[in-house]
């Protein structure tokens, strides 16, 4: 059993009245990137009851955005753990000033003045796809983790045949960054051992298959996984 690497997509909703979400989406074709814009020319269309549902990122404008900016920034920050990465461009009136201010403090907002360089909005592109990443990859891991709980619960109470093995790459501990991490070679290996056996599981997809390309007996491979 094999695994892809396979990027999501990101959806990007675009708060403009000019032609800046077809800049957004050239530069997604340009760099290959899976980003699926969202093209609105009102505030409304984001904070509303029939809103786009998750975003991985929001671009306004403040002259799209009207009296609406701090609803929208507020709307970004509703869950501290999954803030929606946002760029704000100055409408190049005197309304800047105000709009900037609501801006400082907020870590996932970025300020750009109107018509920025296409490597300006490419760089923050690039970024909030980063933080798209690192969050599905979170979500992974954490879903493997409760798999493998599940999975030794079941083989702790004796539902062998219950277990399914969770997709994914390989988990094993963390190599040690500082001397404080180093740990006993008896606890390094012992870690080392389990994270490879699971690992083994999960690719060959049975116990029985499992222990035999470890080469070890399949009771003894049910007792090290308990």
């Amino acid at each position: 059993m094999t695994t892809k690497n396979v990027r999501r997509t990101f959806r990007l909703a675009v708060v403009d009245r000019a032609g800046l979400a077809a800049e957004f989406e050239s530069i997604s074709r340009e760099k290959s990137w899976p980003v699926d814009v969202l093209s609105c020319s009102s505030a409304l269309e984001i904070v509303g009851d029939s809103g786009p549902g998750p975003l991985g990122g929001l671009v306004v404008s403040v002259g799209a955005s009207g009296p609406f900016l701090t609803d929208l920034l507020r709307w970004t920050e509703s869950t501290a753990s999954q803030r929606v990465p946002t760029l704000v461009l100055g409408a190049g009136r005197p309304e800047d000033e105000a709009a900037a201010r609501m801006v400082l403090g907020r870590e996932h907002v970025k300020w750009l003045d109107p018509e920025p360089a296409r490597e300006a909005l490419s760089e923050w592109l690039a970024v909030a796809l980063e933080v798209h990443e690192v969050r599905a990859f979170r979500s992974d891991h954490d879903g493997i983790a409760q798999a493998m709980r599940e999975a030794r619960m079941q083989l702790f109470h004796g539902f062998i045949q219950n277990y399914a093995p969770p997709e994914g790459p390989p988990v094993g501990p963390p190599l040690p960054t500082t001397t404080q991490e180093i740990q006993p070679l008896r606890e390094a290996r012992s870690q080392f051992e389990r994270a490879h056996i699971q690992a083994a599981v999960r690719e060959w997809g049975s116990l029985k298959d499992a222990s035999a390309a470890l080469g070890i007996s399949y009771t003894s491979l049910w007792r090290r996984l308990r």
